[in-house]
């Protein structure tokens, strides 16, 4: 199995901001080869907070890499992300959050996060990567 992460509205605002802890995973990801999945609903969200050209610069840069992939969001996907969120009690996690943990259960991959409470929530058993 190829080896890869989730990396969720937090992690892509990270990413963007070019924190020492996003950098040092973007490259270790590309020497190793890692895998890095965004799922859709996330990269929305994340491009809606940034509003400095530099850091929606450093997004796309991410999206462009050879290592990145778009999760796309169709109806399977969506019907999917739904059901989670529905299970989850408090309901406080965004279409985004619901999708990273979908993938991350589908995949056995862990979510890169800021935000672990939302995830856990509806899905116990995905493991978090916590950003600092």
């Amino acid at each position: 199995m190829i080896a890869g992460r989730i990396l969720d509205t937090s992690a892509l605002v990270e990413a963007a901001r070019g924190t020492p802890y996003m950098q040092a995973l973007l490259y270790v990801s590309h020497e190793l080869l890692i895998t890095l999945v965004i799922p859709a609903p996330c990269l929305a969200d994340a491009l809606a907070g940034l509003d400095d050209p530099e850091q929606q610069a450093r997004l796309f840069d991410l999206l462009r890499s050879p290592i990145a992939r778009v999760a796309q969001f169709g109806a399977a996907e969506a019907t999917g992300t739904g059901l989670l969120r529905s299970g989850a009690r408090p309901a406080r996690a965004s279409a985004g959050s619901a999708y990273a943990a979908y993938l991350a259960a589908d995949r056995g991959w862990p979510v890169v996060s800021a935000r672990p409470g939302p995830i856990r929530a509806m899905h116990p058993e995905v493991e978090i990567e916590p950003l600092p």
